[in-house]
C-alpha cells in the first residue's frame, strides 16, 4: 500500500505535468496567432520581430 506522502507526491507530479501540457498548448496557440496576425498586415521589421517571438514561444513549448 502506498503511503500518504508518496501518494501526495504522485498527485503533485501529475498536476504539474497537466499544467505543463496546458501551458505548452497555450504557447503553441499564441505562436500560431502571432504568425497569422503578422502575415496579415505588418511591415517587414515588425513582421520579423513577431515571427521571432512566435519561434521563441514554440521553443518554450517544447521544453
Amino acid at each position: 500500500m502506498e503511503d500518504t506522502k508518496t501518494k501526495r507526491l504522485r498527485q503533485e507530479r501529475d498536476a504539474a505535468e497537466h499544467d505543463k501540457a496546458i501551458m505548452q498548448r497555450l504557447l503553441n496557440r499564441a505562436a500560431t496567432e502571432i504568425e497569422e496576425l503578422a502575415d496579415a498586415d505588418c511591415e517587414d521589421n515588425t513582421k520579423d520581430r513577431a515571427l521571432s517571438a512566435a519561434t521563441r514561444f514554440r521553443r518554450a513549448a517544447q521544453s
